[in-house]
């Protein structure tokens, strides 16, 4: 089995999950990340501003790009030996990516090169406008992750990569799909650990790590949703002819599916820990905290939207196909598959949320 696009080099994931960093970058490095969080937040408040201009947000893009570009060959180090990692699911074979234990140094040069072809990528992309802004703040709240607070140790500095430069991709549209899901594994990863801080904070008690981490976790999770609709930025027939072979047979030994992506369900994991520690109905929680349960509100809300457009997604490029890991005597289509799911989502939040959705779901 190839990757989908074997010119792109092996993306290394933190075999722990975090996309936290726990010791200080070395200067360079430092500056680099305040740099494009900066860009990235600038371009956040141009793309969102009531009385600005296309042009101003074009500028602000185009700086964002260069700044992370910058950041991302600042970052670099030596490449690992890619092919001794062995892939642990068929997806990370498809999109090229390995697990592995990885220092900090390492982690930030993987995630903002990661960062760097996504924004890059994110320039030419016909994606709302909204959708944009959630994916460039999720960006910089990675990249802001990547600086612990000040009691961390430095890293050590690293010998400078000479005469290397992060690897461009192309600009065709699988590679706008192998790219974009590099991101969104990113953002499921950090997402996941956010979560899992929060159902932390509201188990012991400390309500404020809850808050901040529902937050922080929500961030994440639209930025997530903006990046899977960055993915699919093509047409129906494109998709079709040049990126749906490719999962499936012969192209691939079995058709791969969003359910075996370990990222996403590490997500799916917290997000069930998170309902089962705090299962306080809204209301209830909302007389005694309303931030608080407003915060997780936001989360859930977002978790809804995120299935919610998978299936808009879905619809216009598949249609009323089967996906390609039903087959045809499936009784659903693939649309059909993704209501259920939502639905069930949305029976399991009815009472955590302030305006819960009522729908019930009935066995047949």
């Amino acid at each position: 089995m190839a990757a989908a696009c074997p010119d792109i080099p092996i993306v290394i994931l933190p075999e722990n999950n975090m996309v936290r960093g726990r010791t200080r970058p070395a200067a360079p490095v430092a500056a680099a990340l305040t740099a494009a969080t900066d860009a990235l937040m600038r371009l956040h408040g141009e793309l969102l501003n009531p009385a600005g201009s296309g042009d101003a947000a074009r500028k602000a893009m185009d700086v964002a790009v260069k700044v992370g570009d910058w950041l991302a060959a600042e970052a670099m180090v030596v490449p690992m030996d890619a092919a001794a990692l062995k892939p642990i699911v068929p997806n990370h074979e498809y999109f090229g990516v390995r697990t592995a234990p990885i220092d900090d140094a390492r982690l930030v040069s993987e995630v903002t090169t990661i960062i760097a072809r996504t924004l890059r990528d994110l320039r030419n992309a016909r994606l709302d406008l909204n959708d944009q802004a959630y994916e460039v703040r999720a960006m910089a709240r990675i990249l802001e992750g990547l600086v612990p607070g000040d009691g961390a140790a430095s890293q050590p500095d690293e010998t400078p990569v000479e005469g290397r430069t992060p690897h461009v991709p192309g600009d065709d549209e699988l590679t706008r799909w192998v790219i974009t899901h590099h991101f969104y594994f990113v953002l499921n990863l950090a997402a996941a650990d956010a979560v899992s801080r929060a159902a932390a904070g509201l188990a012991d008690g400390d309500r404020d790590a809850a808050f901040d981490a529902l937050q922080e976790a929500t961030v994440h999770v639209r930025g997530f949703t903006a990046a899977m609709i960055h993915s699919g930025d093509m047409s129906a027939p494109c998709y079709d002819a040049k990126v749906r072979p490719t999962m499936q047979p012969p192209a691939v030994p079995v058709a791969l599916t969003g359910r075996t992506q370990p990222e996403h369900k590490a997500f799916r994991k917290a997000m069930r820990n998170l309902v089962k520690v705090s299962a306080q109905p809204f209301a209830d929680m909302a007389a005694t905290d309303p931030e608080l349960a407003l915060a997780r509100d936001a989360l859930l809300e977002a978790d809804l939207q995120d299935i919610e457009r998978h299936i808009s997604v879905t619809a216009a490029l598949v249609g009323d196909d089967h996906s390609i890991v039903q087959g045809e005597a499936s009784a659903q289509s693939a649309i059909g598959v993704l209501r259920n799911m939502r639905h069930s989502r949305a029976e399991l939040y009815r009472d955590l949320m302030r305006f819960g959705d009522p729908v019930t779901l009935i066995e047949t």
